[in-house]
């Protein structure tokens, strides 16, 4: 699963597929925080190169519930295209 989506980075380098590399849920804080890592494409995902970003997006507490529903990771991507902008529109591979 990923997001493809052409984006800035703080690199100058313009990465199109983004990727869920963790998702951390702490029950007694009712916290996630979701890391994603950005990689140059597809391809360069595919080949086993490393990302050539990645950041960690605190989810607020109101949203928390909504990661224990279903797979952690597709309520990730869900989350991130719904409240992330510039994902909204991304595709999903």
């Amino acid at each position: 699963m990923a997001i493809i989506k052409e984006l800035a980075s703080s690199y100058g380098i313009k990465p199109s597929y983004h990727r869920i590399t963790n998702i951390s849920l702490n029950a007694m804080d009712k916290e996630a925080i979701i890391c994603v890592g950005s990689y140059v494409s597809k391809e360069t995902r595919d080949s086993g190169c490393d990302p050539i970003d990645s950041i960690d997006i605190i989810v607020p507490k109101e949203d928390y519930e909504s990661f224990l529903v279903c797979d952690v990771f597709k309520a990730g991507y869900r989350w991130l295209k719904e409240n992330v902008v510039g994902l909204e529109d991304g595709l999903d591979d």
